[in-house]
């Protein structure tokens, strides 16, 4: 009786126990659930990608990304992006999103990076105009355009920075910076301007010459000028070495010289005057005989008049 006893505690205490574990683990299990966070299947770039590149399959890969930090319209099959054409650099991990490449059916090339309501437009330039080839794809110019006043009565010319902080496309052939930073040789140089600027561009090329005037990283500001004509540079050569001022540094201003304080007028010297001593009336003459000394007198005589 007692063993029967025993033995029923025992599957009790054993039924309790898998019930109070199996209990855990489901509130164990529940709380895992309610902690994570959904993903969700989003394409992305598996190397570095330059403007213009057309993507291929071996250049994209698939990646789990958080549900709520997915970008809208995201792809979501490699399938779907092979194929594109990248209208800015994309960076590896980056997600692949439509609105960060060109339109389907467009081909690798510099339309590519043409802005929306822009031309490209080539311009011939010298070694001189292309700063002995400094100038690169991506490069922010100035054109300064040089031609006569009056093609048919006059000779003076006039030289005029008419468009700023234009765009370079793209050098030659040469649609990319190169890593290593070297020049670039080219006759050629592809603007990215304006319908309008366009136009003011042909008439410059055909009437004058052009060169472009390169500008510093980070320098968005336009800058409007008079103009300078040969009647200016004869002037200024004329009139001597020109001065050159530093903008960035405040302006210095002539110091006059300070005028020299005459030297004072020497003073006066004084002059001393010594009194004549009156003669004497008598003369005394002394005489040494041996260790005798003697004196005589002699009265002076005065002249009567």
């Amino acid at each position: 009786m007692a063993e029967r006893r025993y033995t029923l505690v025992f599957y009790a205490a054993v039924l309790t126990a898998i019930l109070a574990t199996y209990g855990v683990y489901r509130y164990l299990l529940q709380a895992k659930q309610s902690s994570q966070v959904p993903m969700q299947s989003v394409v992305i770039a598996a190397r570095d990608m330059a403007e213009g590149e057309k993507l291929e399959r071996l250049s994209l890969s698939l990646a789990q990304w958080p549900a709520s930090t997915t970008p809208d319209s995201a792809f979501t099959s490699i399938d779907s992006a092979v194929g594109r054409v990248a209208r800015v650099a994309v960076f590896k991990g980056e997600p692949i999103v439509p609105g960060r490449l060109a339109p389907a059916g467009t081909g690798p090339g510099l339309e590519v990076k043409i802005t929306p309501g822009k031309r490209a437009m080539a311009v011939k330039i010298n070694d001189v105009a292309g700063l002995s080839g400094l100038i690169q794809p991506n490069s922010r110019v100035d054109v300064l355009v040089a031609l006569k006043a009056d093609q048919q009565m006059s000779t003076k010319e006039q030289a005029k920075l008419f468009m700023n902080n234009m765009r370079v496309l793209s050098v030659g052939t040469q649609v990319e910076r190169g890593d290593d930073g070297k020049a670039i040789q080219a006759t050629t140089a592809t603007l990215e301007v304006t319908p309008e600027q366009a136009e003011q561009l042909a008439v410059a090329v055909n009437q004058g010459t052009i060169q472009l005037v390169l500008r510093g990283y980070g320098d968005p500001d336009s800058v409007t000028t008079p103009g300078a004509t040969s009647s200016d540079v004869l002037a200024q050569l004329r009139s001597g070495p020109a001065r050159i001022e530093s903008v960035s540094k405040p302006e210095r201003r002539a110091v006059r010289p300070k005028p020299v304080a005459a030297a004072p007028a020497p003073a006066p010297v004084a002059v001393r005057t010594v009194m004549a001593t009156p003669k004497p009336d008598s003369l005394v003459i002394r005489v040494y005989r041996g260790d005798k000394l003697t004196q005589q007198k002699f009265e002076e005589k005065k002249d009567s008049t």
